[in-house]
């Protein structure tokens, strides 16, 4: 790993050791809604493979699993991981610690891609959709989460870009609808939700504790 990969690491491996709350996740006690609403749809569209991208420790992940998909989950975190592992005790996921930008998968491999949590921090994003489009086979779709400029936190701390800051010491982007598209240009939008919610308490290691939160939501099928 380079030396930005590796402190990018060392970072997000401090937020899942600091976490000491009595649920799962880190994030939220329970898979997002978005997603655990769509097994069912994508069982009968046939769809099997899954790669959760950023899967952190595991609270999407395990959804999926759990209702019979073909499960990748991978973090550039080895703690979130090692957390992941733990929770999926008895599931059948494979999990690997990758960068995002550039992953070590054949082009074509996954039915299904899913994204939560994820778009807020990253700074190269349009590496990562490029990652995603390589990888989802035709008409193969991503569900992706990305945290709107509605949110009550955009604006606070550091200004360095368009809806970038950073946030005691963590990256934080924000997204416009147009952003979004812009970004999404090599897939075709077939829904879009938005869901405001609060997020509890994330340990000592992030850099926020409970949050209310704003979000935009994608179902994009690969051109």
């Amino acid at each position: 790993m380079g030396k930005r990969e590796t402190g990018l690491a060392k970072q997000w491996d401090g937020v899942y050791d600091g976490f000491r709350g009595g649920r799962l996740s880190v994030w939220r006690e329970n898979a997002s809604p978005f997603f655990s609403a769509k097994t069912e749809y994508l069982k009968r569209l046939g769809l099997k493979s899954v790669l959760d991208a950023g899967c952190g420790d595991g609270r999407n992940l395990m959804e999926f699993a759990r209702a019979g998909f073909e499960v990748t989950g991978v973090d550039m975190s080895q703690s979130a991981l090692d957390k992941c592992r733990q929770n999926c005790k008895g599931l059948d996921v494979k999990l690997e610690k990758q960068n995002l930008e550039k992953m070590a998968f054949p082009d074509n491999s996954f039915d299904i891609i899913i994204c939560d949590f994820v778009t807020a921090h990253m700074e190269n994003p349009q590496a990562i959709m490029g990652e995603f489009h390589r990888l989802l086979k035709k008409g193969g779709l991503l569900l992706a989460e990305f945290t709107s400029t509605k949110d009550p936190h955009c604006g606070e701390g550091e200004k360095i870009g368009e809806n970038e800051f950073l946030q005691k010491g963590f990256y934080l982007r924000f997204y416009t609808m147009p952003q979004v598209e812009k970004l999404l240009e090599k897939f075709e939008i077939l829904m879009v939700d938005s869901a405001s919610y609060t997020d509890p308490d994330h340990g000592s290691g992030y850099n926020r504790k409970e949050r209310h939160s704003h979000h935009s939501y994608f179902i994009t099928a690969k051109k």
